[in-house]
């Protein structure tokens, strides 16, 4: 092996320039390096290569090797993510107790016990931020006096709240009254904060001082209960004439400055103070008397704005929010069903969105999807789609784009210049034997999806979303006045202008974004044949993420044919979300998946056919590095319990992070999921939903959102 790499004039470079190399891989390409020869791995012992550890999803990080890692780099270790690396366990996560240096420490997504969290806090005195799962066990008592002296220094706090959250329970939120930055994030579908109130605090517990703090985000909640029960610890104490803290970021899910108001008197006083320092900010299902866009007048540095599902938000409103915040780099209009019109009879009028591409030039995040922006106002000669994508176009600096699908459909007036371009007379057009064959030479300057491209050429994630579909995998108690045929599935009624506008060759515009890397369809009943997909593999290189579901006219699924063939063609894909319920999960489907070798996550969800046994270990074998395996069929119980046993059995050993889950489709709700599926998962991957725009950006750079 080292006399390969000399060979290679490898050992003509000085260790400098290897060390610095070094210092771009992830660690998990590190620990092979440092096997390559007796210098590479001196080499990989550098201290200033530790220092960040970088450990977020590593899938081949176990137990052993977490344990080696530290015992040999301890007192080179100042930042720790292992952020993301569930199948740790606690007796393996306690030997972080050794890394004495320790200043910021990422456990979101591990299984850590109170006993584990307070010895490593106990050990880990220069500790200034933290990021950990905050589940039922949690018993404060079980916290040493050490680790509380280590908790009232943190700077940063993050808890995540994988379940169901129980009463009076901010876990270890209490016992740091330092904070700065206080992220409480959960999940929509999974936390229930119903129950969550305020009591009084104990002794050894104290309230953030409120004149310290710089962020707030609590986000992932389905009421204003945390809002609420936070600010009662944040302001218990607060008393008019004080000092207003220098808030950056406030994103609340529920309504902001409720208790606040009442400590300082009005609701005008409570937010005047932190808007000139504002960098984020959650209006999301807004409220009248709560906040509204008009409370933004000097919100000059605003750089994220979520007003999603804000029934209130105009264009006019659009035109305010572009002229104060002219520094804005994600804005969230999921939902906004009236945002393009001057009044809730839908007048259309895009002028405000027309004012956020002129006078944003660094918004890189745009969601509108989750409302039909579509000619559904009852005006036969009006097209908003095409001005719509004209003015989507303007922004060239996008980077992620999220959109309704009736938005960017190609309108009824332009639909002769779509027909084949060649033919010219007075008479009859010839017929042709395929449904879509009069597209397939459609001109793409006519296409909004085109125009769309041809603006917008930095786009790496793009999500083309149905209003109103809902997956399988849902919580059945959401969704109880949602129509279900006679097998229990969801009905999706998609958008009338939809069925007729969306084809094949829109889409085939989506191929000419090179540089993208996650692709999301869902609910598109105009797409017949998928030839868009043929072209994917070759003409987006960097894709790694591909996510489809309900492809195609109801109870069909014409286009499997495309599909396998452009995934024979996709080694490089690492995410790989198919929900079909009419496709059939037969043998050509896990055959053309053998091709993926740089597979990772699976997930498949489909009501037809049988999971075959020796076919699915086959795929185990075929891609190395596939750790997650979600297979929601109506195949067997019993069968397909026996097949889970058996992949876990065989390469659980070889695979730390392996998490497999084989179940009938109609067994499980989102809530019995959450027992059965990491919460990571669960939230980047298996539920089928909205991601554009929905987390706050990483203003601190060392505890990821």
């Amino acid at each position: 092996m080292a006399a390969a790499v000399e060979q290679n004039g490898m050992e003509k470079i000085s260790d400098e320039i290897v060390l610095h190399i070094l210092q771009f891989l992830p660690l998990d390409d590190v620990l092979n390096v440092q096997r390559v020869s007796r210098r590479f791995s001196r080499i990989c012992q550098d201290k200033t290569l530790w220092r960040y550890t970088e450990l977020r999803s590593c899938y081949g990080l176990s137990d052993d090797l977490l344990k080696d890692i530290v015992s040999h780099q301890a007192v080179n270790i100042q930042h720790l993510s292992l952020h993301g690396c569930y199948w740790l366990h606690s007796t393996a996560i306690e030997v972080l107790s050794r890394c004495v240096n320790l200043r910021t420490l990422n456990l979101s997504h591990c299984r850590v016990t109170t006993k584990c969290l307070s010895k490593i806090l106990s050990a880990t005195k220069e500790l200034r931020h933290l990021a950990w799962d905050v589940e039922g066990g949690f018993r404060p008592s079980f916290l040493s006096q050490e680790c509380k002296e280590t908790l009232k220094k943190l700077k940063v706090l993050k808890q995540v709240y994988p379940f169901e959250v129980h009463q009076d329970l901010f876990g270890v939120l209490t016992f740091c009254p330092a904070l700065e930055r206080i992220y409480l994030l959960g999940n929509v579908q999974l936390s229930n904060v119903a129950c969550w109130t305020y009591n009084p605090l104990e002794e050894d517990q104290a309230a953030v001082s409120v004149r310290n703090l710089k962020e707030l985000v609590c986000y992932g909640f389905e009421n204003s209960e945390v809002a609420s029960s936070v600010f009662n610890l944040l302001t218990g104490s607060i008393k008019q004439g004080d000092p207003h803290p220098t808030l950056h970021s406030y994103c609340i899910s529920g309504g902001p400055f409720v208790t606040y108001e009442k400590a300082v008197g009005s609701y005008a006083q409570a937010f005047e103070p932190f808007k000139a320092d504002l960098l984020q900010l959650d209006l999301s299902s807004g409220r009248e008397g709560i906040c509204s866009i008009s409370d933004l007048e000097k919100t000059k540095n605003l750089q994220f704005l979520r007003l999603s599902y804000n029934y209130c938000l105009h264009s006019y409103d659009l035109m305010t929010v572009s002229t104060v915040c002219q520094n804005l780099r994600v804005l969230n209009l999921m939902g906004c069903r009236y945002c393009f019109s001057c009044s809730e009879r839908f007048d259309w009028d895009l002028s405000g969105l027309e004012a956020v591409a002129e006078n944003c030039p660094h918004l890189h995040s745009l969601n509108l999807s989750g409302a039909h922006h579509c000619n559904s106002f009852g005006c036969p000669n009006v097209f908003p789609s095409d001005d719509l994508a004209d003015t989507i176009a303007k922004m060239k600096g996008l980077v992620s784009l999220s959109l309704p699908a009736c938005s960017v459909g190609t309108s009824k007036k332009s639909k002769k210049s779509r027909m084949d371009p060649m033919f010219q007379g007075n008479g009859p057009r010839p017929q042709t034997s395929s449904r879509t064959s009069h597209y397939s030479k459609a001109d793409p300057q006519i296409l909004n999806l085109w125009k769309i491209v041809q603006g917008c050429p930095l786009v790496e994630e793009f999500e083309l979303l149905g209003v109103g579909f809902h997956s399988q995998l849902v919580h059945k108690a959401l969704h109880l006045k949602s129509e279900r045929d006679k097998g229990g599935f969801f009905v999706y009624r998609p958008c009338d202008d939809v069925k007729s506008r969306i084809k094949d060759v829109d889409l085939s515009c989506i191929c000419e974004w090179q540089k993208l890397r996650k692709l999301t369809l869902g609910a598109l009943p105009g797409v017949v044949t998928g030839e868009f997909l043929q072209a994917l593999p070759e003409r987006c290189p960097a894709l790694r993420y591909l996510s489809l579901a309900n492809l195609g006219p109801t109870g069909q699924c014409i286009y499997s044919k495309n599909l396998l063939a452009a995934l024979r063609r996709m080694p490089h894909l690492q995410d790989f979300r198919f929900e079909q319920p009419n496709f059939n999960v037969a043998w050509s489907f896990l055959e053309a998946l053998y091709n993926c070798v740089d597979l990772q996550r699976l997930c498949v969800v489909a009501r037809n056919g049988e999971i075959d046994p020796h076919l699915t270990l086959k795929l185990f074998e075929k891609c190395k590095h596939l750790v997650v395996c979600q297979l929601f069929t109506m195949g067997q119980v019993l069968a397909s319990h026996r097949l889970q046993q058996l992949i876990r059995q065989r390469y659980q050993s070889e695979r730390p992070a392996l998490h497999v889950v084989i179940l009938h489709l109609l067994m499980e709700d989102s809530r019995s999921l959450s027992q059965l599926i990491p919460m990571v998962h669960l939230e980047e991957f298996t539920m089928y939903k909205s991601r554009v725009g929905e987390q706050p950006l990483e203003l601190d750079k060392h505890v990821e959102l």
